[in-house]
């Protein structure tokens, strides 16, 4: 199957299986849709869940959404996998034939015609009513069953279990040829006790007072199943130049079923049993493949949701950095515009600014940079173990609060602890370091101001510190 192709008009993308029904296509629609691609087996098409619509093309299914709101969840397909739905469709379809041929036809075709009865609820009654074969039965079956929703539907599921009630017993026609006794019939002689039972009494009379034999109007009534006294005598009208008209009918030899009722009934049941067992199969393998589709597409949709977030802090950095350039660049305009207004007025260039009064300008993430290299470069030649012990004890506090964002405990540090006294205080920086992250000063401790923590400064701060501690 994997090499087999298929015919798409160029025009419609519709997808034809056979040069039969393309051909057809064209010769319907004219010359601008007698163009064909051949597509393989695993070329995409889209499949709506609700209501089974097919689309051929992405732009399709956007229209069809518009077009029919019901069509809601389309999932993507191949069109191997519509050649293997429409292989499922054919075979319930010659099931259900399979199903109507199983029924006596003449009597199915008098229920139509002759009661104006659909074909499918005539199918049903004759079906339940196959023991007696009768239309008189048919009939009383459906006015019992008048009620029933589905009378008029033949489901495939009702398909299975009517074929396999009927086991290998084929219901025949009441007209095909069974095999006789001796034919030793004689004018004169009535029809035969079988047949009389099943003669309409009531239709009897009324045929017999239009002049009729009561041997031919017992045969009518017989071979048009006791439908009507029209069609009785229209059988009479047709048959009555015939040559063993006047001849009683041959007795009927039963039809003997190739099984026992008794085994039809095992046979059906076991057939009932492995049609379900082969139903929860399907049932069970169409889940797997619903979940492994939806794992599939729970997937694609976190790798897209995924790939717009990275999107989205990529756009976002790319912003910082112009706001950024843009408040340095006007930035440096103000100092120049504020240095020549001091050359004006006094005759000479500005005093320098110290490091404090600039860094206090920048960034909390440049401000935390500052302060630890001034910690570095202050302390890493005259107290190079204290340093190490400042900044790993500024890393705890850190990670803490980092870790722990919630935690009142870790928002605070007692002033008069002696950890935070020897070595946090000596060091020049080091509170700094503490307030750029967000502690502030209260009588007794340093508190975090903010209700949350910045916890992306927290852990630039511990890279910080940790690279630091690398270098030293």
């Amino acid at each position: 199957m994997s090499g087999q192709m298929v015919l798409r008009c160029s025009k419609t993308g519709r997808l034809f299986f056979n040069t039969a029904e393309a051909t057809e296509h064209a010769e319907a629609f004219g010359k601008e849709y007698a163009n064909f691609d051949e597509v393989g087996l695993d070329h995409k098409v889209w499949v709506a869940a609700e209501t089974g619509r097919v689309c051929y093309t992405e732009a399709d299914v956007a229209k069809m959404k518009v077009r029919d709101p019901d069509s809601k969840t389309w999932e993507e397909k191949t069109v191997a996998y519509l050649m293997e739905l429409q292989k499922k469709k054919d075979a319930a379809f010659a099931r259900k034939e399979k199903f109507f041929s199983s029924v006596d036809q003449r009597k199915l075709e008098l229920m139509m015609s002759a009661k104006n009865l659909g074909k499918n609820r005539s199918a049903k009654a004759l079906h339940f009513t196959r023991d007696k074969g009768t239309i008189e039965a048919a009939q009383a079956w459906l006015a019992e069953n008048e009620a029933l929703a589905d009378l008029d539907k033949i489901t495939d599921e009702f398909v299975e279990e009517a074929l396999a009630s009927l086991g290998d017993v084929v219901m025949m026609d009441a007209s095909a040829d069974v095999e006789m006794a001796v034919d030793d019939r004689k004018v004169g002689d009535p029809n035969p006790p079988e047949i009389k039972e099943k003669i309409n009494q009531d239709l009897l009379m009324q045929v017999m007072e239009m002049g009729f034999s009561e041997l031919r109007s017992e045969k009518a009534l017989y071979k048009t199943d006791n439908v009507s006294l029209e069609h009785a005598v229209n059988w009479l009208a047709e048959h009555a130049e015939d040559a063993d008209i006047d001849l009683p009918l041959l007795k009927p030899a039963p039809v003997k079923p190739k099984m026992s009722k008794e085994e039809a009934e095992a046979k059906a049941l076991e057939l009932q049993k492995r049609l379900r067992e082969k139903r929860a199969a399907e049932e069970k393998e169409k889940e797997k493949e619903k979940e492994a589709q939806r794992k599939e597409s729970t997937k694609m949709m976190a790798i897209a949701a995924e790939k717009a977030k990275e999107e989205d802090r990529k756009r976002a950095i790319e912003q910082q950095m112009r706001e950024k350039d843009e408040h340095e660049k006007h930035r440096a305009e103000l100092k120049e515009r504020l240095r020549q207004d001091y050359i004006e007025r006094f005759g000479c260039e500005p005093p320098e600014e110290k490091d404090e009064e600039v860094v206090k300008e920048k960034t909390s993430k440049e401000q935390l940079a500052f302060h630890l290299n001034k910690l570095k470069k202050t302390y890493k030649d005259t107290n190079v173990e204290g340093l190490k012990t400042c900044l790993n004890t500024l890393k705890v506090y850190i990670k803490n609060l980092h870790e722990n964002p919630l935690e009142a405990k870790f928002k605070k540090l007692k002033l008069e602890n002696k950890a935070f006294q020897t070595r946090i205080v000596p060091f020049d920086g080091a509170l700094d370091v503490l307030d750029v992250l967000g502690f502030e000063k209260k009588e007794d401790c340093l508190e975090q101001r903010k209700s949350t923590p910045d916890g992306f400064l927290c852990g630039q701060a511990i890279k910080f510190i940790d690279l630091m501690l690398g270098q030293i």
